[in-house]
């Protein structure tokens, strides 16, 4: 098609939507313009009671397009007005279209959905089986039970409570073992430092902490050390037990003097 041809199509088809419109507005003025005579209009309006009609009209009312069941229960009404599945006529479904709906949720009478003798001794039998206890036993076992709580939640409060009231106690003692490690890793770096100058001092030069004649010269120091250690305590013990043994000679010796009764 030609570029021509073309602009020619466009221009006819503006030309005819325009002559449309103008036919349009003419006409709608000449209705505008035109006299009614109420007189002649019906003054009842045009309505049936046939079933077809009052179908149709419904249709026509119903503008959301929801299906009859999504819109009776829009409305406040119960799904079906038939029971359509199988489970529509069980004693369980109508019980829950009556608690929900009322009674216009089934056309059965109120009295089915009470249970049945059979299910009431069922029912019995299973309260017997799964609370053995009365009501009032069952209250005094949780009582009970809220009792030994409380008096263990009464008891921890009392040993936390009890616990930082040493705290400070145990702040100072910790501190003394802090200081006596201290004092004690203190100690033992001056006595090694001695040991070191000692050894030093026997070789007449500074001797490398690494060389085997360090080492074993070291060793030696240690197990000297040990053993003035050993026999130093050796020695407190002598002295304390025969410390005892004079106090048990002393009160012998006083128990003697006193005259007898």
């Amino acid at each position: 098609m030609s570029l021509r041809r073309w602009i020619c199509d466009v221009i006819v088809q503006r030309n005819v939507r325009f002559q449309g419109a103008v036919v349009g507005r003419f006409l709608a003025t000449e209705a505008k313009n035109e006299d009614i005579d109420i007189t002649t209009a019906d003054e009842q309006p045009i309505y049936s009671d046939e079933p077809q009609y009052q179908e149709k009209l419904t249709k026509q009312r119903n503008k959301s397009r929801l299906s009859p069941r999504d819109r009776n229960v829009l409305m406040g009404k119960p799904p079906y007005e038939q029971p359509i599945e199988w489970y529509h006529n069980t004693v369980r479904y109508k019980k829950r279209m009556l608690g929900r709906y009322g009674f216009e949720g089934n056309e059965e009478p109120v009295g089915f959905a009470w249970p049945t003798p059979e299910e009431v001794k069922i029912l019995q039998e299973y309260e017997r089986v799964a609370f053995p206890i009365s009501l009032q036993e069952r209250w005094k076992e949780l009582e009970e039970k809220k009792r030994i709580k409380a008096e263990k939640i009464k008891a921890r409060e009392d040993k936390i409570a009890e616990k930082l009231s040493k705290v400070d106690q145990w702040i100072v003692e910790l501190n003394a073992r802090v200081a006596k490690k201290e004092a004690e890793m203190e100690a033992a770096r001056l006595r090694k430092e001695r040991m070191v100058e000692e050894i030093r001092q026997h070789f007449g030069f500074r001797i490398s902490p690494h060389d085997e004649r360090f080492k074993t010269m070291l060793e030696q120091k240690e197990k000297e050390e040990r053993k003035k250690k050993k026999e130093a305590k050796k020695k407190a013990k002598e002295e304390k037990l025969k410390s005892m043994i004079q106090k048990m000679n002393q009160e012998q010796e006083t128990d003697s003097t006193k005259p007898v009764e």
